[in-house]
């Protein structure tokens, strides 16, 4: 989730140029060290529903989506928090939810258990994505936004990356529950290296920022339509992958995430430099082929391909949207459009996952992966028929 803001107000504290600082580099590491255990869990946790919990795809599926329920019921009240009262808070605060989810997690025995500490884990990365891509855009000089927080959502997926492969290598040396009492651990440490992070208050008396803000709902809708590919096959690629013969998903998810790292900070830019209509045209488009890919590679070589494929989509998609989204929104409502714009990838998680659920058991993995192939285009064609008329009205 990266942004392009044009607007003349900013609070960025550093010089005309500079983008990377020691704070800059600290609110790195602290993403990265939360979203690693996130990353381990997310892992997993569909496995473990399924052969530990007794459930099946479906209920996999309704797991992993119901996180997706609580981060979109608190992600604008935690906008508006930032907004007023600081990013800060907002990540030791949500590295402290995610700690109490973990050990939820470490002590479920039941899909109902398993279920109430996604709810808790849902809530803690919407407060972490919302503080960190807030505080990444304070940080950054105005006309090196969007690669500031194309940035931040590398350290995201750099612990995403290397968390399942951590996670499979702890589970085969010990249990499940140590794997989420370790994740604890690092969620800790994560709040802990915010604390570090200088404390920049919004404004307590100044007048609350909208809930929900009209510039972020266009860009949004196609983010709705767009995402879905990527978190669907996010959430079943650990039964996928076993469904196509591989021992686990670890590769496959490094791949991914791998892919995120280089593309956003290689192409960081490239909104800035072509436009976000063309950017996030050529995302969609992107994204259309890689799950076709897919749906009708079913080899381990073709979900390695795949993940890369759909990782590459989601690095440019995200970047052109917010760029879109947050475009000449003032400083004092910045946290509001950030939390109005990613709670539609909170409706895409709710959603995708006991959607597919459904599909994958009553007619397969192909027809799954395909829907969101089709669902992606609808969002192309949105982008073109309503949101690039907009914007260049507007530009």
């Amino acid at each position: 989730m990266a942004a392009e803001i044009t607007t003349a107000a900013t609070s960025a504290p550093l010089g005309a140029d500079r983008l990377m600082s020691r704070e800059f580099a600290t609110l790195m590491v602290t993403a990265s060290v939360f979203f690693l255990a996130t990353g381990a869990v997310n892992a997993l946790l569909p496995k473990f529903v399924v052969d530990e919990l007794g459930g099946t795809e479906a209920t996999a599926g309704f797991v992993m989506g119901s996180a997706a329920f609580s981060a979109l019921a608190t992600r604008i009240w935690f906008g508006r928090t930032a907004d007023r009262r600081g990013a800060r808070r907002i990540l030791v605060l949500g590295a402290g939810l995610g700690a109490v989810a973990f050990v939820l997690l470490a002590a479920a025995s039941t899909v109902a258990g398993a279920v109430a500490a996604r709810l808790v884990l849902g809530a803690s990365g919407a407060a972490m994505v919302t503080g960190a891509t807030m505080l990444g855009i304070q940080l950054a000089p105005p006309a090196r936004r969007s690669q500031a927080v194309a940035l931040v959502l590398v350290s995201f997926h750099a612990g995403m990356g290397l968390g399942p492969t951590f996670a499979e290598w702890l589970l085969n040396l010990r249990s499940y529950a140590w794997v989420w009492t370790v994740a604890a651990g690092f969620s800790v440490a994560s709040g802990g290296l915010a604390m570090l992070l200088s404390f920049r208050p919004g404004d307590p008396n100044a007048e609350p920022s909208p809930m929900i803000h009209r510039n972020a709902l266009l860009p949004g809708v196609v983010t709705l339509f767009g995402v879905f590919a990527f978190n669907g096959f996010m959430t079943f690629l650990p039964l996928y992958a076993r469904e196509v013969g591989m021992s686990d998903a670890g590769l496959a998810f490094l791949v991914a995430s791998a892919t995120m790292v280089l593309i956003r900070t290689a192409l960081g830019r490239v909104p800035d430099v072509v436009g976000p209509i063309r950017a996030g045209s050529g995302a969609l488009v992107l994204t259309v082929g890689a799950m076709i890919v897919v749906a009708l590679w079913a080899t381990p070589t073709g979900v390695v391909v795949g993940a890369a494929l759909v990782a590459a989509g989601l690095s440019l998609q995200s970047p052109s949207f917010i760029a879109i989204a947050v475009d000449g929104v003032s400083d004092r409502e910045r946290g509001s459009a950030m939390a109005t714009f990613t709670a539609f990838y909170d409706v895409a998680g709710a959603v995708v996952g006991p959607m597919l659920g459904l599909i994958v058991t009553n007619a397969g993995y192909r027809p799954a992966f395909l829907t969101t192939a089709v669902l992606a285009a609808v969002g192309l064609i949105i982008l073109h028929l309503v949101v690039a008329p907009r914007w260049s009205a507007a530009s």
